[in-house]
Order: C-alpha cells, then structure tokens, then sequence
C-alpha cells in the first residue's frame, strides 16, 4: 500500500525574509540613510556658512562703531576751537599741527596696499582748574593723578585753549610751564587768547597773558575779565588705525593710541580679524570729490571720510567649508561707508 507525502508549510509566524524581500529592505534603509545624510551635512554647512558670516557682520559693526566714533570726534576737546600752541615748533613734537587739524592719513603702507588713518582730540578724563589768577609758570589744579613731568597738556575754557609741556609738578596741585626747558619745551610763560599774540608776546616772568581763572581786583598783568566759564586740563591723544599680520597669519585692524605728539606709544589692541584691505579717501571743504591720502591734502580742511573694509571670514575653531561659499572661496563682504567729521572748523 503506498504513501503519498506532502509538503509541510511553516505559518506564516514562523516564515523567514526571502532573497529579493531582504535586498528590497537593504535598498530602501540605504535610501533613507543617504537621504538623512544629505539634509545632515547640509544643514551643517548652512550653519557653519551662517557662523561664519555672523562672524563677519560682528567684526563689521564693532570695526565700523569704533573706527567711526575717532573719526568723528577729531579735532575736538571740551572747551573750544580757539587753540594756541605754546611749544617751540623748532624742535621735536612741537608742530602740534597734525593734531589741530584732527586727521591725517597714510595710503598704501600697510598689508596688501592698505591705508592706516591717525585721528586726533582731547576727549578723556579732565582736571579742574583751581587758580590761575596772574600769567605765572604755574597753574593750580585740583589733582596731577596720572600726570609726568614732560606730558603735553591743554587748558581751555569757553574763551580759549593751550597747548603745552609740563615742565614739572609741584606738590601734586599744580602744573609748572616753565619756557626755556624740556623737549620741545614752551616758548614763553603767559598763556595768549590767539596765536599771533602769543608768537608776538615777549613771555618774561611778569609778561601780560591770558589768565583762565583771574580774581578780583584782577592782576595788572591778567588781559581778560572772568569769562564765568570752568577751565580745566585734558591730555591731547592720538589714535592710530590701520592693518597688520596676526599672530594666526592673517591680517587684523588694529588701534593705537599715542600721546605727547607721537613720543609715548600705547599697545596696539586687536579690534577685528579678517580684515583684508581697508582704504580710506577724504572730502575737502567745498570739494565734491573724494581723494586718497597721496594728493597734497590740506588736512585742516577735510570734512568727511570715506571708509571702505573687506572682511574675511576666518577659520578658527570652525571646519574649512564652514567659511567658504558655493564656489570654493572663502566667504568675504565689503564695507563701504561715509563719516562726518563733528569738530571741523568749518562746520562750527
């Protein structure tokens, strides 16, 4: 008698993935990966192109706010536009005249033909004037804090400012002005309400000057009546912009001050990196057109400042395709802008 066999099938529960089932599978999982894949590193590209130029606008505006704030301020001081020199211009830092005019420039001197620009004021920490009754060698204040012998100082009130060298600093209440000494030193004693009178002014012990706080009854040498305006002493700085190499090996703009005519240099302080090129041209008073510091400018008459930056975006901590675009190359943008120069004698 004979048998007849048939296949047994499994449940459907116990059946295993087929050949083409699994292949199917292995497809779709590696389509779904590559898929995530993709919106993964693009959406880190975007973010790191993001960064990077998040990067650039904040070098741009602290640059821009800064740089701009000297360049306005040149040529200013708190009390007024009526300034006489007293140093002896014959010698080292006493043509005090790149100061008066507030701005000068350089074109082309710095890293890839860039331009370095120097903006001058008296703006800062002031000391009171106490006494200044008689045209002496001696002006009274109320502190020296932060003074040396050799400083080149102002005072001024709403009449009148002087430019001079301290020559000493008797008791800490006071300012000696001594002429005759000291580098570039002062050429005479009394201050002059202008600078013809004081060129012409023959500067002995008990010479007539200007006094900034006469008394009542007034000194016979003392020219002027009380002018019921505070005098006080500021120290005339100078600020220096303009690119050099970091020490990361790119370019950076950086500030400088400097003070007693260019003689005593304070650091210079990294205010943005990636600064590549910076150029700055000037408008004269009365002229339309904008020139570069290599023409005959007549510095006391400009009144207006083009700046134009190009920045970079740096690398860092950041990977290489975080600061490149489309093209491969490194993401930069241009600043181009205009400042008004508030202090021009022209504009007061």
């Amino acid at each position: 008698m004979s048998r007849t066999h048939h296949p047994m099938n499994a449940p459907a529960s116990q059946r295993g993935f087929t050949l083409v089932e699994l292949m199917i599978s292995l497809l779709l999982g590696l389509l779904v990966i590559s898929a995530a894949g993709s919106i993964f590193f693009s959406s880190r590209n975007v973010y790191g192109n993001t960064e990077a130029l998040n990067r650039i606008q904040e070098n741009q505006r602290s640059a821009y706010e800064m740089m701009a704030r000297d360049i306005r301020e040149a040529g200013g001081n708190p009390c007024t536009k009526n300034i006489v020199n007293m140093l002896d211009p014959s010698k080292s830092g006493g043509d005090f005249s790149g100061w008066l005019n507030g701005v000068s420039g350089a074109n082309n001197t710095g890293p890839n033909g860039s331009d370095e620009i120097t903006l001058s004021s008296a703006f800062g920490s002031s000391i009171e004037v106490t006494g200044n009754a008689e045209p002496s060698a001696n002006i009274d204040v109320n502190s020296t804090a932060g003074l040396n012998d050799g400083d080149i100082l102002m005072v001024c009130n709403g009449e009148v400012a002087s430019i001079f060298q301290a020559t000493a600093l008797p008791s800490g209440i006071s300012i000696q002005h001594n002429s005759g000494t000291g580098t570039p030193g002062n050429l005479a004693k009394p201050f002059q309400i202008d600078q013809e009178a004081f060129d012409n002014a023959v500067g002995g012990t008990n010479a007539p000057g200007y006094c900034f706080m006469p008394e009542t009854p007034k000194n016979p040498n003392c020219l002027n009546d009380p002018s019921n305006s505070p005098a006080q002493v500021v120290k005339p700085i100078s600020i220096r912009w303009r690119l050099k190499t970091n020490t990361r090996g790119g370019t950076s703009l950086y500030r400088q001050e400097l003070s007693n005519g260019g003689a005593t240099l304070g650091p210079e302080e990294e205010i943005a990196e990636g600064v590549t090129d910076l150029q700055l041209t000037y408008k004269l008073n009365g002229v339309s057109s904008y020139v570069d510091a290599s023409s005959a400018l007549a510095w006391g008459n400009v009144t207006a400042v083009r700046m134009q930056m190009t920045f970079v975006a740096a690398q860092g901590a950041m990977a290489k395709g975080d600061v490149k675009g489309t093209t491969g190359a490194a993401l930069t943008r241009t600043l181009d802008d205009y400042i008004l120069i508030r202090n021009h004698q022209a504009l007061q």
